[in-house]
C-alpha cells in the first residue's frame, strides 16, 4: 500500500508522528489538514536521503537499535510489507529464539561462517563487549567495517553474538513486548512504518519507501520470491549450492528447493557458489536485468530482479482480465520489467491492450457498470450510460513519463467527444501521472467540445482505489455506483475523491 492509501485509515496521533518525521515545526489540529499537508509534502517523505538519514540507530540505545533492525526486517519479510500488531510481536520474538537456536549449533555456524571471518569477527567482538555493558559508536563502527571486509551478513553477526551470550540481550535474554512497544514509537516518529487500524492494529512500511529501506537495509527475499529464483535454476545448480554447504543433495528438485528454505540459505549465501561467470548466465536468463558487474553486483542484480516479483495468484482466477487488473499501476506507467517478471506481457506492444482490458474490468465488475457497445474501431477505449440522454467516455493513456496531453490526443478526444450519438457530459482521461500542462489541456478541451463536457484527468492508482472503496463510502445494503464522483473538469486528486464519495455516495443520488 502506498501513503495515500494508508492516510484515510490512520488516527490524529499516529498521523501526527508522521508529520513529525519530515515536516518540522508544523503543527495541524484536524486529522484531514494532517492528511492534506503530508500529500503535499509527499516528495520529501518519500526522499532517499530522508530514509537513509533516519535509518541511522546509531543515537539509539542497543535495544532501540536491535529491535528497529528486526522489527524493519520482520515486514520487509512479508508481503505488502503489512502485518497485524499480534503477527509483528510473534515474528520479531520467533526471529530472537530461531537466531538463538542457530547459534547453538555449531554444525550449522561452520557450513554458514567460514572459519577464519568466524575467527576474527568473533575475537573482535569479544573484546567490544568485554569492557562494559553496551558498545559505543566507534565500537560499532569497527564492527561494521570489519564484517563488510570478511563479507558477513548482519544476521551472522547476530548468531556470533548469541554465542557469546549478547543476543538479542546480555544472557541471551529475549526483548519484552513493551521494548517492542517502545521500538514501534520509535520508527514511527522517523516516518519508517505507518500504524492504521481496520479489525485490528496493523504496521506497514509503505511501498513508497520500501525498495529504499530494503536496499540500505541489505534485505533480501521473501520465501515465496525466493521459492521462485530457485525454482528457476536447474537440479545440477540446486545441488552445487546443497553440496557447498554440506547439506543432503538427493531428492527431486521441489525437495532440493525446499530444502535450501527450510535451512534458511539466504539467496545471498547460495548465489555465492557460484562463479561470475554462472552468474552471469543465471542474468541472461532474466529478461532486463543487467549482466554486467562484479560477482557481488551481479549477485544483487538476481535478487533485485525477484524482488521485482508480485504474488504469483489472480485476485480473482474466474477472470482473466483480473490478473490485469492486479498490475493496473504497472500497466499505466509501462513498467515493462515489473510486467515482464510476472509473466503479464511478452511483447511491449500488449502493454495498451492490456491497460484498457484492466480499465474495462475495472468498470464492469469493481464498479459494477453496464459497458455500452461501441461501433467501429475509431472510438474511445470505455463507454458506460450517465443518464437517460447523457453518457461518459473514457480514454486510456499508458506513459512512462508523466501524460502531458500532446495535440494529436486534444484532437483525437475531440472527435469522440463531437461524433458520438449521445451527448457526452464527462470524458475521463486514464494515466499514470499528469503534469499540469495536461490540466490545462483538459480545460481547453471542455471549451471546445461544444457540448460543455466535462473532461478529467485521473490517475490509475486513483481510480483502483475508488474501485476498491467506493462501497465503504455508501450508507445503502446494496449500493450502486455514482458517476458523479468523476464529474468534473481538470485533475481528480486522491483528496477531492474521497470528498466527491463521501457526498456522492450518500442516499439519493446529487446531480
Amino acid at each position: 500500500m502506498y501513503l495515500q492509501d494508508i492516510l484515510p485509515k490512520m488516527s490524529k496521533l499516529y498521523l501526527g508522528r508522521i508529520v513529525d518525521s519530515f515536516l518540522k515545526d508544523v503543527h495541524m489540529d484536524t486529522e484531514e489538514g494532517m492528511r492534506e499537508v503530508i500529500l503535499k509534502n509527499i516528495d520529501e517523505f518519500q526522499n532517499k536521503e530522508r530514509v537513509k538519514r533516519y535509518l541511522d540507530f546509531s543515537n539509539e540505545s542497543r535495544d532501540v537499535t536491535l529491535l528497529n533492525e528486526m522489527i524493519l526486517m520482520a515486514l520487509m519479510e512479508k508481503e505488502g510489507y503489512l502485518l497485524s500488531e499480534s503477527e509483528l510481536y510473534k515474528e520479531v520474538e520467533d526471529m530472537e529464539k530461531e537466531i538463538l537456536k542457530q547459534g547453538l549449533d555449531d554444525n550449522y555456524i561452520d557450513r554458514f561462517i567460514p572459519k577464519d571471518a568466524k575467527r576474527i569477527y568473533s575475537s573482535v567482538l569479544e573484546e567490544a563487549w568485554i569492557k562494559d555493558e553496551s558498545l559505543n559508536a566507534h565500537e560499532i563502527n569497527i564492527l561494521n567495517v570489519l564484517r563488510n571486509e570478511l563479507d558477513l551478513s548482519k544476521r551472522e553477526h547476530y548468531l556470533l553474538e548469541s554465542r557469546i551470550g549478547r543476543f538479542p540481550r546480555k544472557g541471551n535474554d529475549l526483548h519484552t513486548h513493551q521494548q517492542i512497544s517502545r521500538s514501534l514509537i520509535n520508527l514511527q516518529t522517523r516516518g519508517l512504518i505507518l500504524r492504521f487500524r481496520e479489525d485490528t492494529t496493523y504496521y506497514i512500511i509503505p511501498k513508497d519507501i520500501a525498495r529504499i529501506l530494503r536496499y540500505e537495509m541489505g534485505g533480501e527475499l521473501r520465501n515465496e520470491v525466493y521459492a521462485t529464483l530457485l525454482t528457476d535454476l536447474n537440479v545440477t545448480q540446486l545441488r552445487k549450492i546443497l553440496n557447498h554447504l554440506d547439506f543432503s543433495v538427493s531428492g527431486v528438485k521441489e525437495v532440493l528447493v525446499n530444502r535450501i528454505i527450510e535451512y534458511n540459505i539466504l539467496p545471498s549465501t547460495a548465489l555465492k557458489v557460484f562463479g561470475s561467470k554462472d552468474l552471469s548466465d543465471i542474468l541472461r536468463n532474466l529478461e532486463g536485468a543487467k549482466i554486467s558487474g562484479t560477482k557481488k553486483e551481479k549477485i544483487q542484480n538476481i535478487i533485485d530482479y525477484y524482488e521485482t516479483l508480485s504474488t504469483p495468484m489472480s485476485s480473482d482466477p474466474t477472470d482473466e482480465r483480473a490478473r490485469l487488473y492486479d498490475f493496473y499501476e504497472s500497466l499505466a506507467a509501462r513498467d515493462y520489467k515489473t510486467l515482464r517478471i510476472n509473466k503479464i506481457i511478452e511483447k511491449d506492444v500488449q502493454v495498451d491492450n492490456y491497460f484498457e482490458e484492466a480499465t474495462r474490468y475495472l468498470f464492469d465488475l469493481k464498479l459494477g457498470l453496464d459497458l455500452m457497445k461501441m461501433e467501429g474501431t475509431r472510438h474511445a477505449d470505455g463507454k458506460v450510460q450517465f443518464s437517460s440522454t447523457e453518457v461518459m467516455l473514457w480514454d486510456n493513456k499508458s506513459t512512462e513519463e508523466p501524460y502531458t496531453f500532446p495535440e494529436k490526443d486534444f484532437k483525437q478526444f475531440l472527435r469522440y467527444i463531437r461524433s458520438d450519438k449521445w451527448r457526452v457530459t464527462l470524458f475521463l482521461v486514464v494515466v499514470h501521472d499528469y503534469t499540469k500542462d495536461a490540466v490545462a489541456q483538459a480545460q481547453k478541451l471542455k471549451a471546445f467540445s461544444e457540448e460543455d463536457t466535462d473532461v478529467a484527468l485521473i490517475k490509475a492508482a486513483d481510480l483502483a482505489y475508488v474501485a476498491e472503496e467506493w462501497k465503504n463510502f455508501s450508507d445503502q445494503k446494496e449500493p450502486q455506483f455514482n458517476l458523479q464522483v468523476f464529474n468534473i473538469t481538470g485533475e481528480l486528486t486522491r483528496n477531492m475523491l474521497l470528498s466527491r464519495m463521501e457526498w456522492a455516495l450518500k442516499g439519493s443520488q446529487i446531480v
